[in-house]
């Protein structure tokens, strides 16, 4: 009888389980949408894509991705990106890129209160350095979704 209520008990907390796994994807569903633009003084590289300096634009429509289009066009490049910081007070919006090798990459993105690390630079998240270069942000638009 007592591995009778063992087994019953062993299917009640696995189905328990069940419950959470099928919840948690749901709170995560809501997300701060937010467009922003700036205008970018330098070339500046981005998923293996070269990216001329002028007006872009940045927004963080889809979880996980931050798209980059230069103003007046349609194209876009996708951008995989990770959440890695929410500070507790409101920052500047900006753009921030590293030097590698004579060339800016994009590095980080800080919109308001999350801060965003481009997902191949994860590791050094975070990180300040004298080869960085801070490129304002004006936001556009925010809403939740």
């Amino acid at each position: 009888m007592r591995t009778f209520s063992t087994f019953i008990l062993a299917i009640l907390r696995a189905g328990a389980l069940g419950c959470v796994v099928l919840l948690l994807p749901g709170l995560g569903l809501a997300q701060k949408v937010t467009t922003a633009k700036t205008t970018i003084p330098f070339n500046f590289w981005a998923e293996g894509y070269e990216f001329q300096a002028g007006d872009y634009v940045f927004d963080n429509e889809f979880p996980g991705s931050a798209t980059i289009r230069r103003e007046g066009t349609n194209a876009s490049i996708g951008v995989s990106i990770i959440l890695y910081a929410v500070p507790e007070e409101k920052e500047n919006p900006r753009v921030i890129f590293v030097l590698r090798d004579g060339k800016y990459f994009l590095f980080e993105l800080w919109i308001v209160q999350d801060r965003y690390v481009v997902t191949a630079e994860f590791e050094h998240r975070g990180e300040a350095s004298e080869q960085q270069r801070q490129v304002p942000l004006t936001i556009v638009e925010s809403h939740d979704e």
